[in-house]
């Protein structure tokens, strides 16, 4: 998700906390029935992240997809990057060629709609993967704010950034906020954060959303920065992260994550016994900055 206007700077605790659930996680097929194989001794796997994103408040022209092929579970290397797949958008008629800029990042420069269905094709070591998504609209952040909240179930006093957003009564909402302090991107695999940066509109459709508190253990101090991002996405999507955050919470110690059955939407058209990992994802996104005073 790296753009110009969107951060894509990510902790090497995140990324690897993520790249080692994700060579855990174990994909159905369509009918989905479950695969079993080793953790230990199974090839290389390709893995997806990344998604097309629609700014609801910033123009967004740049495109990212990242792909690793994953390390042995029982093993210490770092998932690989790959580097040599051929990877496309189908936006209707129109193709999107994404290029290789390095360490498994591919890109591809245009502008993309809410409401249009974006298929992503990879090819790779004779294989091709296919996964199509509808960007969601979604409504824009108002604005930030600065709230302070005491300590509570332990997360820490102080103050912390809050969200003022309305939803829109016409459609189901999925959402799903990240915060950047400082140019860091802020994650934590504990059941309260995950649960609160993730969100549907179940209680709260078409109603305002005041002083909302996405991330309650990243406080902030005078000179700091902050941006904030809503993403509105899909069903598919949100169910996709509030099953990856659950596994991810039921470890007891960071990174010591237990295998589980999470399905991705990329599908391997050649095997599907060799689904990838991941989920390649379409959404539109409102950015917003706050300068603390």
């Amino acid at each position: 998700m790296t753009t110009p206007a969107v951060a894509h700077t990510k902790t090497n605790h995140h990324m690897k906390t993520l790249q080692i659930l994700l060579c855990l996680v174990l994909l159905a097929t369509a009918c989905e029935k479950e695969i079993s194989i080793d953790l230990g001794t199974t090839s290389p796997r390709l893995v997806v992240e990344g998604n097309v994103l629609a700014g609801i408040d910033t123009v967004i022209n740049v495109q990212t997809l990242r792909l690793t092929a994953t390390a042995p579970y029982t093993g210490t290397a770092m998932p690989a990057p790959v580097i040599n797949a051929t990877v496309s958008v189908l936006e209707g008629s129109t193709i999107h060629p994404y290029t290789h800029r390095g360490s498994g990042l591919y890109q591809s420069t245009f502008v993309a709609q809410p409401g249009k269905t974006y298929t992503l094709r990879i090819a790779h070591q004779g294989d091709t993967y296919q996964a199509s998504e509808t960007i969601q609209t979604g409504p824009p952040i108002q604005s930030l704010g600065i709230k302070y909240f005491p300590s509570a179930l332990g997360s820490p006093e102080g103050d912390f950034i809050v969200v003022n957003t309305t939803d829109p009564a016409e459609d189901r909402n999925f959402y799903f906020w990240r915060l950047f302090i400082n140019g860091t991107l802020m994650i934590n695999p504990s059941p309260g954060n995950i649960y609160r940066a993730l969100q549907k509109d179940e209680f709260f459709n078409g109603q305002p959303l005041t002083n909302y508190l996405p991330y309650d253990n990243f406080r902030v101090i005078k000179g700091d920065r902050a941006v904030m991002e809503q993403y509105s996405i899909s069903e598919a999507m949100y169910n996709y992260h509030y099953a990856l955050f659950n596994l991810t919470a039921s470890s007891p110690v960071s990174g010591d994550v237990p295998p589980g059955n999470i399905r991705g939407n990329v599908i391997n058209l050649s095997n599907r016994q060799r689904d990838a990992l991941g989920f390649f994802g379409a959404c539109s996104v409102s950015i917003k900055t706050k300068k603390v005073d």
